[in-house]
């Protein structure tokens, strides 16, 4: 299991030695389509060779590798929520996540008998909230076809929701024990280092890996390329020095390691927002969230899109009114900012007593006023819990 997959790889310094450009290989390092069926590809190393990286990586491996949960006790469906959670999250991040997530659902049956509410309310905080709703529809999907069994057919797991090849290859190898091979971000930068060029079709790193697996001890060998990536291979300032294959690295021995090639990045779409803060008697206003928001959770603080040159207070007091007839008087608070995958949100919180007894709706939004038992319970999103603290902060007036 690798250190928090997919991290940002940015670039190092440059040193004496460029990389060469995958361009000025690509007609020698691989053969046309049609010499691909008859021969292999003259990028893969030797024989001898990957036996004695497979030892020298397998060795630091058992000397060196991280304690994590899901390695003590590598069930299938331990090695599914490691892998999900570790997509977008790195391993430190995860791993309180990962124990309150098992507690509440120690396996399938549990999570599949959750409400999705449940589910994303024990992910809160990791964010890519998709990740969670795919969980729960692979658990149901598994109840029905597997018998709440986890399926140990490569295309049945495959068929899952929210699981790719990577993933799949991930709990093939790691929790099943079957030589399947795995490429992902720390793979990547690893063997492109260790071939001492740029970059490289997708191919390419699959073909890799095929050829350099430990077929008898797939689990390790998989793990431990992630595990030099995520340790030793670092998208910049590697420790080359401690790296335990450094002498099958072309860049090494040239003196000349890089940063990882940079992914091209999402633009980032900005959002403005008011947020209403409406408290009665120890209580907070909470609103039923449309199905098409991008803000995760059934239940959320009263919010409004802002648009050109809308004043926030203005949209405040009218959110207000819409949810209760009139509106308080309404303070505003500290800004909040809050990012949602490829958005950055700015959130204007605007916080207000209301008279006793509680008002009911006024609009045909479904709204309830929450006990804060029912925020904890209930705000799925920290955009909210954000608003919340920013209100609480604000002093009242005596």
């Amino acid at each position: 299991m690798r250190g928090g997959r997919r991290e940002e790889e940015r670039g190092g310094r440059r040193g004496r030695h460029a990389l060469a450009p995958w361009g000025a290989l690509s007609r020698t390092v691989f053969p046309s389509p049609k010499e691909a069926k008859t021969r292999r590809s003259s990028s893969v190393w030797e024989a001898g060779k990957i036996r004695r990286f497979r030892k020298r990586l397998l060795d630091w491996y058992g000397r060196h590798q991280r304690r994590l949960p899901w390695r003590s006790d590598p069930t299938p469906y331990r090695v599914w929520i490691a892998e999900i959670m570790l997509q977008q999250t790195r391993v430190r991040a995860a791993l309180p996540y990962y124990k309150r997530f098992l507690t509440r659902f120690p396996n399938i049956t549990a999570l599949a008998a959750a409400s999705e509410a449940d589910v994303l309310e024990h992910w809160a905080g990791l964010g890519y909230y998709q990740r969670a709703k795919n969980l729960h529809r692979a658990a149901r999907r598994m109840m029905v076809r597997f018998g709440g069994r986890f399926p140990s057919d490569l295309e049945e797991i495959r068929g899952l929701p929210g699981i790719g090849p990577y993933t799949a290859g991930a709990i093939f190898s790691i929790a099943f024990h079957q030589p399947e091979p795995v490429v992902d971000g720390n793979v990547r930068r690893v063997m492109l280092r260790l071939h001492g060029i740029a970059g490289a079709p997708e191919r390419f790193f699959w073909e890799q890996a095929e050829a350099w697996l430990d077929r008898r001890d797939p689990s390790g060998f998989n793990q431990a390329m992630m595990e030099l990536g995520a340790l030793v291979c670092a998208p910049s300032r590697p420790l080359c020095s401690s790296c335990p294959v450094r002498l099958c690295c072309k860049t090494g021995l040239l003196g000349e390691v890089s940063g990882s090639p940079k992914r091209k990045r999402r633009s980032v779409e900005p959002v403005e927002m008011v947020l209403l803060v409406l408290a009665c008697e120890d209580r907070i206003a909470l609103v039923r969230q449309s199905r098409e928001g991008f803000v995760p959770g059934d239940w959320g603080l009263p919010i409004r899109l802002l648009s050109g040159a809308e004043q926030p207070r203005k949209a405040a007091g009218e959110l207000a009114r819409r949810l209760l007839h009139s509106a308080p008087r309404l303070h505003e608070c500290p800004a909040v900012t809050h990012g949602i995958t490829h958005r950055r949100i700015r959130a204007h919180v605007f916080s207000g007593d209301v008279p006793a007894p509680p008002p009911a709706a006024a609009g045909p939004e479904p709204f309830f006023w929450a006990s804060s038992l029912d925020l904890d319970r209930l705000l799925t999103s920290s955009l909210f819990r954000k608003g919340v603290v920013a209100a609480q902060a604000l002093p009242r007036e005596t």
